[in-house]
């Protein structure tokens, strides 16, 4: 599906690269990544379409890890501490009321009640997520896509975090928060998303099938100024989560703090093909790093149906170089689920032997999966890292 820029609106994208990805639970797809000839945005396009996209989010996102008991992750606590006292300190108080699209498994908004928050409302696709909200910190959750829930309730604070990203009409959901906020005299809104910066502070993996649009923050500002929302606020983080972050607070009462958006085409076209070189070459020499190992082996399984499998796989001479038996992971709403040729089943319907090998290809969970299946090298089983880095930055 060919889409039309997410800023505005402009029909005329170039498309930069295309690759055919292998993606769990649906069938091969070209993938692309455009810029605007406009205003220079950068979104997916190709991409799949949004049924597609939401089959994706109800049958397959996963939002906690198996190694943390569902717990949130010492840079979640961290970011969480962080947004509470941004918010409060550009606002003045804390709102009375929150509305979070895009919840999760509803610790954003248990923090935000804690902080003193009286009244809070998440929305959220992922039926598991919804659950989650409810069994763990007794968050109630609207079951719907941020393009498609309603509410009749008026919230002071609207916040998203990590979700326009994932929108195909991120102005249209903006435009109804704004909407959501219309009869109060003064709504603030936050957004966060991760910051399409220099190509050499980007992680591997940046392009990816789930963020279809990509924010500077110059394009940032317009999006929230071209709604209604007018920023007051904004934090940008560089090192301390997996990509940069920008975190902007934005008010319903005009200000006059921004300058005028011009357009980002030249800049953000090499940014691309800088990073997309950069791209490539990384993950290939990770893996010619271990594949005498994985080609030794007696049979190799894949750990994770998601994405970092499919880059792996689109990235890499992989399946040229070594016959891949199985796919496997600890979530139930993968089990049955078909990425490429494999069915992903649990790990305990393999027969291990010893001598077979495990690959790890996420680059976000890597060193709690690693930690989780010490069960596994007790058998004699090689669990490999494709990244091999401490990764201390993950949400």
């Amino acid at each position: 599906m060919q889409r039309q820029c997410f800023i505005c609106g402009g029909r005329d994208l170039e498309c930069l690269f295309v690759n055919t990805w292998v993606l769990p639970g649906l069938d091969l797809k070209e993938i692309g990544f455009s810029i605007c000839r406009n205003c220079g945005s950068v979104c997916q396009s190709p991409t799949v379409t949004f049924d597609e996209m939401m089959h994706f989010y109800s049958s397959m996102a996963v939002y906690t890890n198996p190694g943390r008991r569902e717990k949130p992750s010492e840079s979640k606590i961290r970011d969480l501490d962080e947004q509470i006292q941004f918010i409060k300190r550009g606002v003045g108080s804390l709102p009375s009321s929150a509305l979070q699209i895009g919840s999760s498994d509803g610790y954003t908004l248990s923090r935000f009640k804690q902080a003193g928050v009286t009244r809070v409302l998440g929305v959220e696709p992922g039926e598991a997520s919804v659950r989650l909200a409810k069994k763990l910190y007794n968050i109630d959750c609207i079951n719907d896509s941020a393009e498609n829930f309603t509410t009749t309730e008026t919230f002071e604070l609207v916040i998203l975090t990590h979700v326009l990203e994932h929108l195909y009409a991120p102005q249209t959901v903006l435009n109804k928060c704004r909407h959501i906020q219309d009869p109060l005299p003064e709504g603030f809104i936050y957004v966060e998303v991760p910051l399409f910066a220099s190509p050499d502070s980007l992680c591997p993996g940046f392009f990816s099938f789930e963020h279809i649009n990509y924010y500077t923050r110059a394009n940032l500002f317009k999006s929230l100024l071209d709604t209604g929302y007018y920023p007051v606020s904004t934090v940008e983080h560089y090192n301390s989560n997996l990509a940069p972050v920008i975190g902007v607070l934005a008010s319903t009462k005009p200000q006059h703090h921004t300058e005028e958006f011009s357009s980002e085409y030249e800049n953000n076209s090499k940014k691309v093909q800088k990073y997309r070189q950069q791209e490539v070459a990384y993950w290939q020499q990770k893996l010619d790093e271990i594949l005498p190992t994985l080609q030794q082996a007696k049979n190799v399984y894949l750990w994770g149906a998601g994405i970092h499998t499919c880059q792996l796989v689109a990235n890499t001479n992989l399946l040229e170089k070594v016959h891949i038996t199985g796919l496997t992971d600890t979530s139930e709403l993968k089990w049955g689920l078909k990425q490429g040729n494999w069915h992903c089943v649990p790990p305990e319907a393999i027969e291990w032997q010893p001598g077979d090998a495990v690959l790890i290809s996420s680059y976000a969970s890597e060193k709690e999966i690693f930690d989780a299946l010490q069960w596994l090298r007790d058998k004699k089983i090689k669990t490999l890292c494709l990244h091999r880095i401490d990764n201390t930055k993950t949400n």
